[in-house]
């Protein structure tokens, strides 16, 4: 069995990025979690914490809110994407020069908002606000979200730094909070072996590839987004980023997947992209981001964003081989989606 090492360098992140997050998104936070009590609680927690970290200025709205798939642009392409560095370089001031780049920032945030345009489209809207305005507005976000966007675009130099100034004052009051309540990482690495996490997490993610290889497996824990629980595959091996609190909510996350939200799917098969990827699936059973790239001409960003959507939910599965991710239709997602839409059906 593998030993699992630590990192704190992920967590801190992906912690200092959850009160931004949380404060454009509490109630999608909340709503995450399936007890009503926890619901209760949690929310508690989340203002509580909020309150200690001060206050977060609405001009950060494009960075953070998440769309339709649950997640926000920071996240998204500044985070997730460096996955392969988790164990290495990845750190506050790599973040922070990632950030430094207005150019690329404001090219990741076209698309990420416009996900659904071909490259060509992209590189209009790149070249012309007149081009990009008019992608907002043919666009499916609601008259809110239309209308931060346009702000922002206007002029994106005032929002890019605020942007800078606000994650190193909270980057700051972070460090601090770590330094009183490191115990509870250490209480939480303590407390997870390959063995317990093996046994507590198989129903969400398979980490069987690990024992017989001489790839590692790396925790990262969060202490402020308690819940969270997220496997990256890395050419190396394995990270998986835990909130201290993850055991709790176990029981609920397997309760999930084996009873997966009708409003799920119904959201999925609404993009018809993502049609297509669930019928190449089932032509070629696995397939790659470039495999899907190649095969639509999506942009990286867009391939991403179409499976990651479908792999949240449950409907594909994740293989890893080698450097190689794949993904596959999960036929016992659809098996369970078969039989709750039996009870509209006379049979």
């Amino acid at each position: 069995m593998p030993n699992i090492k630590i990192l704190k360098e992920p967590g801190f992140l992906y912690d200092l990025n959850f009160l931004f997050y949380a404060k454009f998104n509490t109630e999608l936070c909340v709503d995450s979690l399936a007890d009503k009590t926890q619901k209760e609680s949690y929310a508690k927690f989340l203002k509580e914490t909020l309150q200690h970290f001060g206050d977060i200025s609405d001009d950060l709205y494009v960075f953070y809110h998440a769309i339709k798939n649950g997640h926000c642009f920071i996240t998204t392409h500044y985070l997730d994407t460096y996955k392969d560095l988790f164990a290495t370089d990845f750190n506050f001031e790599y973040f922070k020069s990632l950030l430094s780049d207005t150019d690329r920032l404001s090219q990741n945030l076209i698309r990420f908002y416009l996900y659904d345009l071909s490259e060509e489209e992209l590189e209009e809207c790149f070249s012309s606000t007149a081009k990009l305005f008019s992608h907002i507005k043919a666009s499916a976000y609601s008259s809110e979200e239309k209308s931060r966007l346009y702000e922002f675009f206007i002029d994106p130099t005032p929002y890019f730094q605020r942007l800078q100034y606000e994650l190193m004052e909270k980057e700051i009051k972070l460090t601090e909070y770590y330094k009183e309540n490191y115990q509870i990482i250490l209480d939480a690495h303590n407390n997870t072996t390959f063995e317990v996490l093996s046994k507590n997490v198989k129903e969400v993610s398979d980490l069987s590839f690990l024992e017989n290889s001489e790839q590692d497996l790396y925790t990262s824990f969060c202490i402020v987004n308690k819940y969270y629980m997220q496997l990256f595959f890395i050419t190396s091996g394995a990270v998986y980023l835990l909130g201290h609190d993850y055991v709790s909510i176990i029981d609920a996350i397997i309760k999930d997947k084996n009873h997966p939200p009708l409003e799920d799917l119904c959201d999925a098969l609404s993009e018809k992209s993502r049609v297509q990827i669930l019928n190449l699936l089932l032509e070629r059973t696995e397939v790659t981001c470039k495999d899907l790239e190649k095969v639509f001409n999506f942009s990286g960003s867009t391939a991403y964003h179409h499976i990651t959507l479908l792999t949240r939910i449950g409907a594909v599965e994740v293989r890893k081989e080698g450097k190689t991710i794949y993904y596959r239709l999960n036929k016992n997602y659809f098996d369970t989606m078969i039989a709750q839409l039996k009870v509209f059906s006379n049979r």
